[in-house]
C-alpha cells in the first residue's frame, strides 16, 4: 500500500516530473533511474556507509540523491540542467545533508566544491553519468588534487569492458591504463535498458573503481607519466618511438635511447606495453629533463 503521507523517493520523483512537466533532453544523456529498489541494490554494491561523503554527478530526478542522503554523512550533487531545480527541490525536501549545485561537472572546480562541502574529509563518487562524458569524467576525477577514495558509476557495458581491459588485449587503451594507475576496477551489476526512463539503446553496467592505497607504479613525475600514457596510444599503428617524437619533441635517436634505457624493444607499439613498462619509459624521459 502506498503511504501518501510519506511517499517513496520514486513516487516523489514521478510526481515532481509530472508536476513540472519536465522533458528529458537527449543531448544531455538524461536517462533517469527511478526504481527505488534497483537503486537500493546499486548502493548496496557501492557499500555506502553512514560516515561516507558522496559526490553524485548528474542526479537527474533525485531518487538516488535522496537514498544516498539516508545512507551517507553528506551528499553533494552536481547537476548541469537548471530545469531540474524545482524537481530536485521537491524530491529532496527534508534531506538536510544533501546539497545540489547547478554547474557543469566537467568545468566546475571539484577540488573546491568537495573541500567546501566535505570539510577536507575523504569522499567517494556514486553516479549515473551521462554516457557521453564517461571517459572524460573518469579521467578528471582520478587526476584531481585530492581524488575520491572510490568511484561507482553506471556506464555502457562496452565502456566497462574498455575500462577493465588489460595489456595485450585489443581494448587496452589510454583510459584503461590511467584508471589502472588510479585504482582497481571491477564490474558490479548489469542493468537492462528498460530500467531507465527513457530507455537507452544499450545495456549498462555499474562498476566500481577503488583507489589504490599503494599504487602499482610510482612515476618520478605524475603529470609527465599521464602525458606519456596518452602519447603511447595516440597513433596505434605507429611505433612508440614515433609517438615519443611527436609528443615530446625527441629526435629519432633520442626516442630510441629512451626506449633502450627503459628496457623495451625500440620497435614496440605503445599499446603493447604494461603499466610498469610505460612508467619506465616516462621515468627515462623525466631523467633527461
Amino acid at each position: 500500500m502506498t503511504d501518501y503521507a510519506n511517499p517513496s523517493a520514486e513516487l516523489r520523483a514521478r510526481v515532481a516530473l509530472e508536476k513540472y512537466r519536465f522533458k528529458n533532453t537527449h543531448s544531455l544523456g538524461q536517462n533517469f533511474l527511478l526504481s527505488e529498489s534497483l537503486i537500493g541494490l546499486l548502493l548496496d554494491d557501492a557499500n555506502i556507509l553512514p560516515g561516507d561523503n558522496v559526490l553524485e554527478i548528474g542526479p537527474g530526478a533525485g531518487v538516488m540523491t535522496r537514498l544516498l542522503s539516508r545512507r551517507a554523512k553528506r551528499v553533494l550533487a552536481v547537476e548541469l540542467d537548471r530545469g531540474l531545480e524545482p524537481v530536485l527541490t521537491d524530491v529532496l525536501e527534508g534531506c538536510d545533508n544533501a546539497r545540489v549545485v547547478f554547474e557543469d561537472a566537467m568545468k566546475a572546480d571539484l577540488n573546491a566544491l568537495t573541500r567546501e562541502t566535505f570539510g577536507g574529509e575523504p569522499w567517494r563518487v556514486v553516479a549515473n553519468l551521462p554516457y557521453y562524458i564517461t571517459a572524460d569524467m573518469l579521467l578528471r576525477l582520478t587526476s584531481l588534487e585530492c581524488p575520491p577514495e572510490s568511484v561507482c558509476i553506471m556506464v555502457q557495458r562496452e565502456a566497462a569492458e574498455r575500462v577493465m581491459s588489460r595489456p595485450g588485449t585489443k581494448q587496452w587503451c589510454a583510459l584503461a591504463a590511467e584508471l589502472q594507475y588510479y585504482g582497481e576496477a571491477r564490474a558490479l551489476t548489469d542493468v537492462p535498458p528498460e530500467a531507465f526512463d527513457p530507455p537507452p539503446h544499450v545495456t549498462s553496467r555499474f562498476i566500481r573503481i577503488d583507489c589504490w592505497a599503494d599504487p602499482p607504479v610510482k612515476p618520478r613525475d605524475d603529470k609527465l607519466f599521464r602525458r606519456l600514457i596518452h602519447a603511447a596510444f595516440a597513433m596505434r599503428r605507429k611505433t612508440l618511438a614515433n609517438n615519443l617524437k611527436a609528443s615530446f619533441g625527441l629526435s629519432q635517436d633520442e626516442a630510441r635511447a629512451v626506449l633502450i634505457a627503459a628496457g623495451v624493444d625500440e620497435r614496440v607499439r605503445g599499446e603493447a606495453l604494461t603499466l610498469e613498462e610505460l612508467c619506465g619509459v616516462a621515468d627515462e624521459i623525466s631523467k633527461r629533463g
